[in-house]
């Protein structure tokens, strides 16, 4: 057994040092405040490294003879108390490992320490107020663990490759979104009725900084300095700065010249997209030879109003100490700026922000930089090796949960949001936070989500960015009208804040998601206007998408055009390619909702290509189910069901439920289609488990309403009725008008079947009523056949004819298979009545065709009810011998198919 001698009493292990006779523990001279037991299990395993400490040696050390206590519960509560303090894992231990049902083992080597390290280099750190711990007892774990992970895992950079003055630096610069940090309850009242108005902060947004050696290797640093400096300006939350995301938008849509040399037109621009008071802009430059290379960083302040420079400033060192020229640039700027220095509790907070090593931060500030302009593809790919490189860096995760989210990986979305949210225990308490709210956003814990955003919007009131999340978050929880409050003191904010475009569009949404249409169109308008007026084009795009996609609910397809041709030319001269997909797909939708479904094809499949370029695998398997919904229309079934099993193969793939359901409801409607009821109801059923499980009450709804047909086909009425009221309730519970027409219209039919055209028609009205404000034409075509049919079942002929040819007008100019059958179907029906025998040939021929067509399409059933028809006519009451045959081989063949509605249907025509 190896045993320490015991002339030394303070042990070094890993970026730790343990005084075992002071029973402190400290990390690069910083006290951890840990308690009795956990330091005294952490001194029998100092003792004896490598060794296995066993549970029973534990109890005797820590619980003498005569103790009554429960041990284990004890024990393993200790050990997470140390656990926590090291920042270790049980699951993947650095420190300490454990031996299941035997003890412990320290995995880290240990020596005597020496002491002149700490006492010289960190004199400081010890001094810190005890208040910045907290109470020891209930925080020993989170608030004294903060102090721990990050700052060790900076100084721990001689075997890192950082130098001692550069990690020093470190800890003054980065607090990434610092501007969320230390929460300040002096403005926490304002919107909650206990003040008038808030008074903002000033301003500032940090552009970036030009690379003017040219060397793309050192183009990150442009994305580094800027988040460093940002954070330095920002600790103390005495000056708001923009974020990240803002400034990258804006670089997108401003074709602005090099950020070293803005002029007073460029600086105007700026101030009106992102409202910001002042810039901070600049360039850097590597100086010398490769083996004793230093770096110049040069930083303006500049006055966005007037467009004077405030102050200036050259800072000069070596690779190795870059924090080291953020933080003087940065302490210099807030010097002039009249805000005071970095605290040294603030420092500490700042190391916890920080990667440990430099190529964590590097691969981080490339990843950064890809996803904040939508390229999720190369962010993710950089963002697990900043990973790998890091495993235990909060905020990388949370990157990378951002990253595989726009890639529609929600899965693995939520799953590193969730790793962010298990390290982020150490971080301040806003940036944890934000961190948690994205989580369980990610989650789809939007109640959780809303309660987060609601305390940062309160504690923050002059940050906009806070209240949208809010809005937002209400708007996915449904939650509308609460929703609208958020905005409405989101309004109060003074301008340029309150002005925001983005409040206008928030409001637009969810006026429309309340049905307020004038609302949703004053707002969306309103919204468009501010985005060109400032100049923030990206953000107009966006608006104007949004109204396109409004205005498609409203049927006006004229400037659902011009809307998408503005936001698509904006999109393209942005290089924003994902956006310029969403105009395409909107664009797409209109074309088929107004029936071109041939244009709607090449709009849908000009934006899925776009989408596998970009690498947006959701966005791409939804395409590809609209691409299906298409295929199926024009009555096209092998490509339309090969299209909803790519998009399932996609959607499990992704590991996205919803979206599974949604294939499996399109295969349903294929097999439905093609007349394999049996199949139909398995996709229905799985669709039906997924909705259920998941909660999407809508397409649980769908998956009924599809049942209901496939029971229909069946002559199974009783169950038809009943899932189709179900699906109807549902849909109207959930406010969803053209689904539950779509619902109420299979009631109809069902009463048709059952020879009680008095309650179809009342089916009918209400379906009409329900789709007449919609702009669904395909339904109100399919509502004019049912129409027809009720009204040839009440004896009124022409009426029924009148709705037929409506229909048919719509099935003509969109090429719909399914509607164009229908309607013929029911047209021969109408003619038949009083058709005399010459006539009645041209019906037989046109019958022959329609069932021709049907079955040489894929679509089995109604072929079949063709050829019923064909068989029966002129009137199922006087079958000759020919036609009699014909129905009986009929009647067999729908019989054999369990197509139980025409084999009933036949046997009543030979009875009769």
């Amino acid at each position: 057994m190896h045993t320490l001698e015991s002339a030394s009493r303070t042990l070094r292990f890993s970026v730790f040092e343990a005084d075992l006779r002071a029973a402190e523990l400290r990390k690069h001279g910083v006290r951890i405040k840990l308690q009795d037991q956990p330091f005294r299990i952490l001194s029998l395993l100092l003792e004896r490294p490598g060794d296995i400490v066993t549970r029973d040696e534990l109890r005797q050390e820590l619980w003498h003879d005569h103790t009554f206590v429960d041990f284990d519960r004890s024990l393993n509560k200790a050990m997470a108390k140390l656990r926590s303090a090291l920042g270790d894992s049980a699951e993947s231990p650095r420190y300490i490992e454990t031996i299941p049902r035997h003890g412990y083992r320290l995995l880290v080597p240990v020596a005597p320490h020496q002491v002149e390290d700490a006492q010289s280099r960190y004199t400081h750190a010890n001094s810190l107020p005890d208040e910045i711990f907290g109470d020891a007892e209930t925080s020993a774990a989170n608030v004294d663990s903060s102090f721990i992970e990050k700052p060790a895992r900076l100084f721990y950079s001689f075997t890192e490759g950082w130098s001692f003055s550069f990690l020093m630096a470190v800890i003054v610069t980065l607090v990434v979104l610092a501007g969320v940090m230390s929460l300040r309850l002096k403005q926490s009242e304002i919107l909650y009725g206990r003040s008038a108005s808030v008074n903002p902060r000033q301003s500032v947004a940090v552009l970036g900084f030009r690379n003017l050696s040219g060397n793309p290797q050192d183009a990150w640093l442009s994305t580094a300095f800027s988040d460093w400096l940002a954070t330095e300006l920002s600790v103390g939350d005495q000056l708001r700065t923009v974020p990240a995301e803002n400034i990258a938008r804006m670089k997108l849509e401003l074709r602005l010249p090099e950020l070293d040399s803005l002029g007073a037109a460029s600086l105007a621009q700026i101030k009106k997209d992102l409202g910001s008071d002042l810039v901070v802009a600049g360039s850097y430059a590597m100086l010398g030879k490769e083996h004793d290379a230093r770096i110049r960083l040069d930083v303006r302040l500049i006055d966005a109003k007037s467009g004077e420079t405030l102050f200036a400033t050259s800072e000069t060192g070596t690779d190795e100490n870059l924090f080291a020229l953020v933080a003087t640039a940065g302490e210099e700027l807030r010097g002039h700026l009249g805000v005071r220095k970095v605290t040294e509790a603030e420092t500490v907070e700042v190391a916890l922000m920080l990667p440990s090593n430099s190529e964590a931060a590097r691969l981080y500030a490339e990843g950064l930089s890809d996803l904040r302009v939508l390229n999720a593809r190369e962010a993710q790919s950089k963002l697990e090796q900043a990973v790998a490189a890091e495993p235990n860096f909060a905020l990388v995760h949370s990157a990378l949960a951002s990253a595989w989210s726009q890639l529609g990986y929600d899965q693995n979305a939520a799953r590193e949001a969730k790793k962010s949210f298990d390290l982020s225990a150490n971080l301040p308490r806003a940036q944890r936070l934000l961190v948690e709210g994205r989580y369980h956003e990610l989650s789809h814990e939007e109640d959780k989500a809303i309660a987060i955003y609601q305390a940062l919007f309160k504690f923050f009131p002059d940050n906009p960015d806070f209240g949208l999340h809010l809005a937002n978050a209400q708007i996915k929880a449904a939650r509308w009208r609460e929703a609208l409050d958020t905005i409405s003191a989101l309004r109060l904010l003074p301008a340029p804040l309150g002005n925001d475009p983005r409040i206008d569009m928030a409001e637009g949404d969810a006026a429309r998601s309340l049905g307020d249409m004038k609302r949703a169109d004053i707002a969306m308008s309103a919204a468009a206007e501010k985005a060109r007026a400032s100049g923030a084009l990206l953000l107009l795009a966006k608006a104007r998408v949004a109204q396109a996609w409004l205005y498609e609910n409203l049927g006006r397809f004229e400037d659902v055009e011009k809307a998408v041709k503005e936001s698509k030319g904006l999109y393209q001269a942005a290089h924003d390619r994902k956006g310029v997909s969403t105009a395409t797909t909107i664009h797409a939708i209109a074309l088929e909702q107004s029936g071109d479904y041939q244009a709607a094809r090449e709009n849908y499949l000009e934006s899925l290509a776009i989408l596998n370029e970009t690498g947006d695998e959701a966005g791409a398997a939804n395409e590809t189910d609209n691409l299906a919904d298409i295929y199926l229309y024009l009555g096209d079934l092998p490509k339309a069901a090969k299209s909803y099993s790519d998009a399932l193969g996609t959607y499990e793939k992704i590991r996205d439920d919803d979206g599974a359901a949604l294939a499996k409801l399109g295969l349903g409607d294929v097999a439905l289609a093609k007349g394999e009821h049996e199949a139909a109801k398995k996709f229905y059923g799985e669709a039906l488990e997924i909705c259920r499980r998941i909660g999407d009450r809508g397409r649980e709804a769908s998956a009924l309403y599809g049942l209901g047909q496939a029971y229909r086909i069946e002559g199974d009425v009783s169950q038809a009725w009943d899932v189709e009221s179900r699906a109807s309730l549902i849909f109207k519970e959930v406010g969803d008008a053209v689904p539950q027409a779509q619902a109420e219209l299979q009631q109809a039919n069902l009463l048709l079947d059952q020879n009680k055209p008095e309650a179809a028609v009342a089916a009918l009205e209400q379906a009409a009523e329900l789709l007449k404000p919609a702009n669904a034409l395909r339904d109100q075509a399919f509502a004019e056949v049912v129409r027809g049919r009720a009204a040839l079942s009440n004896q009124r002929p022409a009426e029924a004819a009148a709705a037929i040819s409506r229909a048919r007008d719509f099935a003509q100019r969109s090429h719909d298979r399914e509607l164009e059958l229908s309607c013929r179907i029911v047209s021969a029906q109408i003619e038949a009545t009083a058709a005399n025998a010459r006539r009645r040939e041209e019906i037989a021929r046109e019958l022959k065709q329609v069932a021709d067509i049907a079955a040489g399409s894929g679509y089995r059933y109604k072929s079949m009810e063709a050829r019923f028809l064909l068989a029966t006519l002129p009137s199922e009451a006087h079958l000759n011998s020919v036609e009699r045959t014909q129905v009986t081989n009929l009647q067999r063949e729908a019989s054999a198919a369990g197509f139980k509605q025409i084999a009933d249907r036949a046997t009543a025509a030979l009875r009769n």
